[in-house]
Order: C-alpha cells, then sequence, then structure tokens
C-alpha cells in the first residue's frame, strides 16, 4: 500500500507537469524579463519537486539515499527531456534544451535543500527508535536496510526489523514499534 501511494504521488505530479506544458502559453501581463524569470523558477521549483518525490518512491528499493536519488535525478531528466520533445508538438511552445538544463537545476536544488534538512521521524515509534545505537561502534545514524530474502520478509509478521549503521555499515535487527517504520536520522537513512 506504501509502494502504490508513493507512486501515486509521482504519477500526480508528472501529471501537473504534463498539465502546464500542455497549456499554448504560460505569457503573464509582466515585461519579458519578469515572465522569461518567472517561467525558469517554475521550471527549476517543478523538477525539484518531482525529484524529491521519485527519491521519496525509489527509496523503497535501495538502502542508499544517495541511490535513490540519483536514480530520481535520472528519471527527472528523462521526464524534463520528454516534457521538452511533448511542447514541440504544443501550438505556441517550442522545446527548449535550455529548458533541460534549468531543470536540472531544480533535479540539483533538490539535492541541496535534503541534505540540509534533517529527518526524523514522523511518528513517536521513529522518535523513540532515533536513540538507538549501532551495536558495533556505537554511532546513531542508522537506517532501516531493506529485507533480504523469504526468512527476512517473513520477519515482518514478528515485527522483527533489520538496520545498518551509516558509520560502519554494520546490519542488526530491532523489533519495531509499528510493522514498517523506518528509522531517520539526521538526514540519513532509506528502506
Amino acid at each position: 500500500m506504501r509502494a502504490i501511494i508513493r507512486w501515486l504521488v509521482v504519477v500526480l505530479w508528472m501529471s501537473v507537469i504534463f498539465v502546464l506544458s500542455s497549456i499554448p502559453s504560460l505569457h503573464v501581463p509582466l515585461a519579458h524579463s519578469y515572465d522569461f524569470l518567472l517561467q525558469k523558477l517554475g521550471h527549476i521549483g517543478e523538477y525539484a519537486v518531482l525529484t524529491v518525490v521519485l527519491s521519496w518512491a525509489f527509496q523503497l528499493y535501495t538502502d542508499s539515499r544517495i541511490r535513490a536519488w540519483l536514480l530520481a535525478a535520472l528519471a527527472a531528466v528523462l521526464y524534463g527531456v520528454s516534457d521538452e520533445w511533448h511542447q514541440t508538438w504544443i501550438l505556441g511552445r517550442r522545446g527548449s534544451f535550455r529548458d533541460v538544463g534549468i531543470d536540472a537545476l531544480g533535479i540539483a536544488a533538490s539535492y541541496v535543500l535534503a541534505q540540509s534538512q534533517t529527518f526524523e521521524g514522523l511518528s513517536i515509534s521513529e522518535k523513540a527508535m532515533s536513540r538507538w545505537q549501532c551495536p558495533a561502534c556505537q554511532a546513531t545514524r542508522l537506517y532501516r536496510s531493506r529485507r533480504r530474502g523469504l526468512l527476512e520478509w517473513l520477519s515482518r509478521l514478528i515485527r522483527l526489523a533489520p538496520f545498518r549503521c551509516d558509520i560502519c555499515s554494520h546490519r542488526f535487527w530491532r523489533f519495531s514499534l509499528r510493522g514498517r517504520s523506518a528509522l531517520r536520522h539526521k538526514g540519513h537513512g532509506g528502506e
């Protein structure tokens, strides 16, 4: 269910971008330079949000937030190229590789913003888990590790979850307070 929700958010945001690209003219009654600036800031914002929601969806499939962001960045760039191609078919619009470059600024901005934010648990149970320490090195920078194989998948039934230390990469198990709650501490983590 969680994967469906995350991918629905991605599809919804891609649909918003598609609809905005389908509008024949987006000129506002301002001077040309302001109109140009607003359109390019719109590109940056659209693709920053797209990269964030794609990264959020890809975190379901990888242990690494960086890998999830790189996959999201690649998908966002490809969507940006397809969006510019789509605009070539709209009367009054034209596709531009310059706009793909501006989209890439939004993608890069999403990474900078994500790295500067602290993502702690969204619930009381996740905040409690953020106080856990790695049994190997005592670090608190832990994240939820992906389950491997049938036996680890079945461990969900008793709410036993794998975690990994971001410092020493030690993998260990803890009972979680919620079935699929993720541990996120100081911008690190993934599922």
